[in-house]
């Protein structure tokens, strides 16, 4: 099968390698669609590294091409996508129903080889139906959905909270449609002009490109920071009033300067957010099965795998905002 592997920072090479067969337990499934996000581009810029070479991707669709022994939930030819961070499912967090938090998790393209491939095995019950009609593009987004709808839920929004959405790429402006949803007050900060219009379409009221254009700090019901840049850390404590929350679901690599007497002076809660459980998955897919997320709307570009390269360079260098990688051509 062929692969698109990164082999060093800014450097990734197609090659050939042998298709995976499942095991007990776990299904293959042919890839037809993967999504590009912040985190392979941490990979791809060096700022994260699992070693060389390395297969990136997690976000992904396609269809159950083979099936290990004990596996009787799936058929071939179902058309799925998968949950992409495997608990061990025998540890305290597993027990508890929070296998996203499990210290012994594996995920693709984070910690073993990922969705950049023609085939991909994976763990039968963490692998989820696309809803009938659903596209392959479409069902690629649902795990970056998955995310910001959680991070949301965690801010406990309810209708005329005030929210800032810190940072505007993918799961910002999710994100921001999920607190919209939620009847939420919307305001989004993010240097780049042009995803401000975005976030304005995904239902922002108001979309800054700097923390003065905000005003006195302190005023917002929630923060949630998405940007995963050290400096936007303490930026989203600063603007959460006495009482507020502040989630945290970008991942910096760099450690943030943050302002403790803040969050002292004016009880802070400071939540993380990290992925997601089935039920966040769920109710992203749901989201954009009905239409209230049109998601496919942060698509800028589409390349047939051999063109991977150009579809990671075209980001760095922010031209575009989302791209898929298009593995099979077939119909959607």
């Amino acid at each position: 099968m062929n692969v698109a592997q990164l082999v060093a920072p800014y450097q990734i090479e197609i090659s050939e390698r042998r298709a995976p067969e499942p095991g007990a337990g776990e299904v293959r499934i042919a890839v037809h669609v993967v999504g590009i996000c912040g985190t392979d581009m941490e990979f791809y810029t060096g700022r994260r590294t699992n070693g060389t070479p390395f297969v990136l991707g997690h976000e992904c669709a396609g269809t159950i091409d083979a099936i290990g022994a004990n596996v009787d939930t799936w058929r071939i030819g179902d058309r799925v996508t998968v949950r992409p961070n495997f608990g061990c499912g025998t540890c305290d967090r597993c027990r508890e129903g929070r296998d996203n938090i499990c210290p012994n998790s594996r995920g693709l393209g984070v910690t073993i080889d990922g969705c950049l491939v023609e085939f991909i095995v994976a763990p039968a019950r963490y692998v989820f139906a696309l809803p009938k009609g659903m596209s392959f593009d479409a069902g690629a987004l649902i795990e970056p959905l998955a995310v910001a709808g959680r991070a949301v839920r965690r801010a406990d929004l309810t209708v005329g909270r005030r929210v800032l959405i810190v940072g505007a790429g993918t799961i910002g402006l999710l994100a921001t449609r999920c607190a919209s949803l939620d009847g939420a007050e919307v305001t989004v900060c993010d240097p780049i002009p042009e995803r401000l219009e975005i976030a304005k379409r995904f239902g922002a009221r108001r979309a800054v490109t700097n923390e003065a254009a905000l005003g006195k700090p302190g005023t917002f019901d929630a923060v949630v920071e998405t940007a995963g840049v050290s400096a936007t850390v303490p930026l989203a404590v600063r603007q959460a009033r006495p009482g507020g929350r502040v989630v945290l679901t970008g991942i910096p690599m760099d450690a943030a300067d943050v302002e403790t007497r803040w969050v002292v002076w004016r009880e802070l809660e400071i939540h993380g957010s990290f992925i997601y459980d089935a039920d966040d998955f769920a109710r992203a897919a749901k989201r954009i099965q009905d239409g209230s997320v049109q998601a496919l709307d942060l698509v800028t570009g589409r390349f047939p795998l051999e063109r991977t390269a150009d579809a990671f360079d075209r980001i760095v260098h922010r031209d575009g905002l989302k791209a898929l990688i298009k593995i099979r051509q077939e119909d959607n």
